[in-house]
């Protein structure tokens, strides 16, 4: 078929897609792969859900390796073990970002014996797809069971984004029972992780009307979802729209990338840790929409401001948690050798990253 490398405008997304009360376990059922790793946070092994997971896949090879954090020393490890006679038909990864993501470069080392991670910071496409990959997000602001990027921390604990073809699951499942553990703050914070998704892929350097328009339909599936989870928190219709508008959000996010408001959040994380990374968006998202306003003059942003203010994010935002723990300097150059700065709308240099910061730390 089309050659991968070909660059021309494309969307990269799953070839299957299954969601609804129950798909987890159906779907697994039906798995035609007999020799399988899963993947799984330690908190999600410890679910009662669990036990139904593995009951579902009875009569199978079963490997199963708990993922605490997905660097790359671990990650070379785990595919160390399982390259040759033990490689596996598939890989289930049943988790958030951390463990999704490790399952993505985890595929694509075994299919790739001797490729390095310096190796897939220069090349995006990998042809051989030999073992099967299965994403169930856990949370749903991640979008990572449905794209091409890995976010990967390196020995220095850099928060590294790769992107690679390879890493595209061949199977997504949305199963929204995994998210009624999650407390509202934790929602909130997962939902302002689908938002930046949906906001920055739109107005993206890299954007198509394509993608803006699944941009749009996810904040407005967003939305509807928080509208209702607000007035029950329990409402299975509720969380399940949340779960599926991060994964249209994912879609774009995969496609169109993001810009300064992910760069500015992943350094947070490097600089103020425990500040988790939805926090982290929570923080800079309302004032990077805003200067970007006042920047561009151009009117899709009272859109997205409105939305934001609709659904109240500001209720679940705390920026006292990294007042005065940033060095504003050290900020912005780390920020701006972050990808995803290199799409942001509007070319990013230090001066205006430091009025960004500025307006993020100091404008209510």
């Amino acid at each position: 078929m089309i050659k991968k490398s070909l660059m021309v405008k494309r969307i990269y997304n799953n070839p299957e897609v299954y969601y609804g009360k129950g798909a987890t376990a159906s779907c697994l059922k039906a798995l035609d792969q007999a020799r399988l790793i899963i993947l799984v946070s330690s908190t999600v092994k410890k679910s009662e859900y669990y036990g139904k997971i593995v009951a579902a896949l009875a009569g199978k090879q079963i490997q199963e390796e708990a993922i605490a954090s997905p660097t790359q020393d671990a990650i070379v490890k785990l595919a160390q073990k399982y390259v040759g006679p033990a490689k596996p038909d598939a890989i289930v990864a049943i988790g958030g970002g951390k463990v999704i993501d490790s399952a993505k470069a985890l595929k694509v080392l075994l299919d790739n014996p001797g490729m390095t991670f310096a190796d897939l910071e220069k090349n995006r496409f990998c042809e051989k797809a030999a073992t099967k990959l299965v994403a169930i997000p856990t949370t749903p602001g991640t979008g990572s069971e449905t794209n091409s990027i890995a976010v990967m921390q390196d020995a220095a604990g850099r928060k590294i984004p790769l992107i690679n073809s390879g890493f595209v699951p061949d199977v997504a499942i949305l199963d929204h029972e995994f998210l009624l553990g999650h407390d509202v703050q934790a929602i909130f914070e997962f939902s302002a992780d689908i938002f930046a998704h949906a906001f920055e892929g739109s107005v993206s350097a890299a954007s198509t009307p394509l993608l803006a328009a699944i941009a749009r339909s996810a904040i407005s599936m967003l939305k509807a979802g928080i509208e209702k989870f607000k007035a029950d928190p329990k409402d299975p219709k509720g969380l399940e729209a949340i779960l599926q508008a991060g994964h249209l959000a994912g879609i774009v996010q995969g496609n169109a990338f993001v810009g300064a408001c992910h760069a500015l959040a992943h350094t947070i994380e490097e600089q103020v840790p425990g500040v988790s990374h939805g926090q982290s968006i929570l923080i800079t998202l309302k004032q990077t929409i805003l200067w970007l306003k006042e920047t561009t003059k151009k009117a899709e942003y009272e859109e997205f401001i409105g939305a934001y203010n609709a659904i109240n994010f500001d209720a679940y935002r705390k920026p006292e948690l990294v007042k005065g723990k940033l060095d504003l300097d050290k900020w912005a150059d780390a920020a701006l050798k972050d990808p995803s700065i290199s799409t942001s709308p509007v070319r990013m240099k230090k001066e205006n990253l430091l009025v960004l910061e500025d307006w993020i730390l100091n404008k209510p």
